[in-house]
């Protein structure tokens, strides 16, 4: 069960980046990601790094002030509603370049940056320095190793997520645009997709929704 916390973040007065359009088919791949194991297909994957390279070159531009508003929130209100555990190793899954890495480190600062696409890799500033090239789905750690998971705007695979997430772990969701996230879900979605029963708090800042799951 998601439980609501009030808003303290408004709307900034300008508009959020400009970016892949509300809806694009990696909105229905993101939904196929969360609740159809199947669809996720080698050839679904090859597309995948076969965009993302070609978008990797101009990705930069989309870190626009107010962007790191519910990245900000989730991790000051949304981890202090989390059960105390330690943070030592996190993962930001689906992390581009790197692009929200400087919010991430003050809190995690051993964060591992991992993309599917090396160009977005490669193309990562050199304060992001442990980078790995790797699929969402198939995560290179052991079982429950992971303290937090970090998926801002990135596909959601629960059974993975189940599988590498420390007993006391928690999963931090981001949607940078809310609703209109290209890859997105809203919090409740998330929570059902997850097996086994989960918690969690969700909110809005500035253009966009967080949400962050633990285990019941």
């Amino acid at each position: 069960m998601i439980r609501d916390l009030p808003v303290v973040i408004g709307c900034p007065a300008h508009g959020p980046p400009d970016g892949l359009s509300a809806d694009h088919p990696l909105r229905t791949i993101a939904r196929d990601a969360a609740f159809d194991p199947d669809a996720w297909t080698d050839e679904r994957r090859r597309q995948l790094i076969a965009l993302f390279d070609t978008l990797a070159e101009d990705w930069s531009s989309r870190d626009v002030p107010g962007r790191e508003a519910p990245i900000l929130d989730a991790l000051d209100r949304g981890l202090a509603a989390a059960p105390s555990t330690e943070r030592r190793v996190a993962i930001d899954v689906g992390a581009a370049d790197g692009i929200n890495d400087r919010h991430l480190t003050p809190t995690f600062p051993d964060l591992i940056t991992l993309d599917l696409s090396l160009e977005m890799l490669r193309r990562a500033t050199d304060h992001v320095t442990n980078r790995v090239q790797a699929d969402g789905s198939g995560l290179p750690v052991a079982d429950r190793s992971v303290d937090v998971i970090l998926l801002i705007n990135a596909f959601l695979f629960p059974i993975e997520i189940e599988r590498v997430l420390a007993p006391n772990g928690v999963l931090i969701w981001v949607n940078s645009r809310g609703a209109a996230t290209p890859i997105g879900l809203p919090s409740n979605d998330v929570d059902q997709a997850l097996p086994g029963e989960w918690v969690g708090v969700a909110s809005s800042a500035g253009w966009g929704t967080w949400s962050v799951h633990w285990r019941s």
